[in-house]
């Protein structure tokens, strides 16, 4: 389970819907399942809106500049969140709406959001890279395509192991391809400290981020206000003959 929403069967995601009818709630579900707690949601309105018809596969929306950066303006103002505006908007995947902010604030252009075709096969790698990726992942809000690029490996991989570590942890992204299950190499503890290290620094980083979106959306408010205030209202008045 844990796959991306698109690739569920129409009979998946009723049975979902059907859990959820039966009394289970959408976190629940993910814990079991390993299906995010949003996508259950975003499966149930959608039924309860069009029936089946609303579980169908949907084709790839090409969204304009303008649009996302409304949708970038939204969440920078606050009071909402990245569900919330993938709802409002019908954006099927969260993720989309995060990498659109953090393309902005990084001061780069909103055309440039489609993947890099070229990982779309991945590389290979060690244990201590998978563990890192896995980290940099949850500590960055689940950004699995800022992880492509920043770790250069394929979206499928990093869904695949950010999956495995939330229900194993650590030992869950050993490559057990070819050995036996009694033998488990273990990490390092100078590993393991490197790795918690790594996983601090992406946290703090990506707060850091954060607060630094903050302040430069307060400055251009504080922009406008003044601009505001110093334009002067043009008076026309008929004179008189």
């Amino acid at each position: 389970m844990g796959r991306k929403g698109s690739r569920y069967s129409i009979e998946e995601k009723l049975g979902y819907i059907h859990l959820v009818e039966q009394g289970l709630t959408a976190f629940q579900i993910e814990r079991q399942y390993g299906v995010k707690c949003e996508q259950v949601k975003q499966w149930i309105e959608r039924y309860q809106a069009e029936g089946t018809d609303g579980l169908k596969r949907r084709k790839l929306r090409q969204y304009s500049v303008e649009f996302k950066l409304k949708v970038v303006k939204l969440y920078l103002a606050g009071n909402t969140s990245y569900p919330q505006l993938a709802k409002q908007f019908n954006v099927p995947n969260v993720s989309v709406i995060y990498q659109w902010v953090n393309l902005y604030t990084s001061g780069k252009s909103l055309n440039t959001t489609r993947r890099d075709r070229n990982m779309k096969t991945g590389r290979k790698t060690t244990q201590k890279e998978r563990i890192e990726i896995a980290q940099w992942v949850i500590a960055n809000d689940l950004d699995y395509s800022g992880a492509m690029n920043q770790f250069q490996v394929s979206y499928g991989q990093v869904y695949a192991w950010v999956k495995k570590f939330k229900q194993g942890g650590p030992e869950a992204l050993q490559d057990r391809r070819g050995k036996d299950k009694s033998d488990k190499p273990q990490l390092t503890e100078t590993e393991k400290q490197e790795l918690k290290v790594k996983a601090l620094e992406a946290r703090i980083a990506h707060l850091s981020k954060e607060n630094k979106l903050l302040k430069k959306l307060k400055e251009l408010e504080r922009m406008d206000a003044t601009q505001n205030k110093n334009i002067v209202p043009f008076k026309h008045s008929l004179k008189k003959h």
